[in-house]
C-alpha cells in the first residue's frame, strides 16, 4: 500500500510542476489582462504561493491525509480546475479565489510526494532524489507543451492552456489507473 501511494505521488508531483511552471510563464499576461500595476501584479499573481505555504503548515501538523487516496485525488482535480480557471476566467476576484485552491492542491501534491518518498522505504535519500527528479520533469514539460502548442497553432490564443490542461487530465487518468 505504501509503495502504491509513493508511485501515485511521484506521478502527481511532476504534473503539479507542469501546472506551476506553465502558470509562471503566463502570469505576466494575466496581470496585463487585468491592468495590474507591477506591485499589485506581484501580490495578485503570487497568492497561490501563500496558499501553498499554509497548506504545508496544515499538512505538517495534521496527519489525517496520510494514505487516504481521496485527498490526493481531490488535490489533483483541484489542480486541473484551478489551473484552467486562473488562465481562462476574465474576473480578477475569481482568479484570486482559484489561486487559493491551486496553492492548496500544489501543497498537498508536493507534500505527498515528499512524505511518501520518505515513509515508504528505508532508502530515504534515493527516494528523495526521485522526488526531486520528477519535479525536474515537470519544470520542463509544462512550458514546453505550452510553447509547442503555441508554435504549431498560433491562431488559437488559448491553445497553450488547453494543451497543458489536457496533459493534466491525462495525469489524472494515470493517477486513477494506479
Amino acid at each position: 500500500r505504501a509503495k502504491n501511494f509513493q508511485r501515485m505521488a511521484w506521478l502527481a508531483n511532476p504534473f503539479a510542476y507542469i501546472a506551476i511552471n506553465t502558470l509562471l510563464a503566463v502570469l505576466p499576461g494575466v496581470a496585463a489582462k487585468f491592468h495590474l500595476s507591477p506591485m499589485l501584479a506581484g501580490f495578485a499573481c503570487s497568492l497561490w504561493r501563500f496558499a501553498r505555504f499554509f497548506a504545508f503548515i496544515v499538512l505538517w501538523r495534521w496527519t489525517g491525509w496520510h494514505y487516504r487516496f481521496r485527498w490526493l485525488l481531490t488535490a489533483f482535480v483541484l489542480l486541473i480546475a484551478s489551473f484552467a480557471a486562473i488562465l481562462a476566467i476574465p474576473n480578477l476576484g475569481a482568479v484570486l479565489f482559484a489561486q487559493l485552491f491551486f496553492g492548496a492542491a500544489i501543497g498537498l501534491i508536493y507534500y505527498s510526494s515528499l512524505f511518501y518518498s520518505m515513509d515508504a522505504s528505508d532508502t530515504k535519500s534515493e527516494h528523495g532524489g526521485i522526488h526531486e527528479a520528477v519535479i525536474g520533469v515537470g519544470n520542463c514539460v509544462g512550458p514546453g507543451i505550452g510553447a509547442v502548442s503555441l508554435q504549431l497553432f498560433p491562431q488559437y490564443t488559448n491553445n497553450g492552456v488547453l494543451a497543458v490542461s489536457a496533459l493534466l487530465v491525462c495525469g489524472l487518468g494515470g493517477l486513477l489507473w494506479l
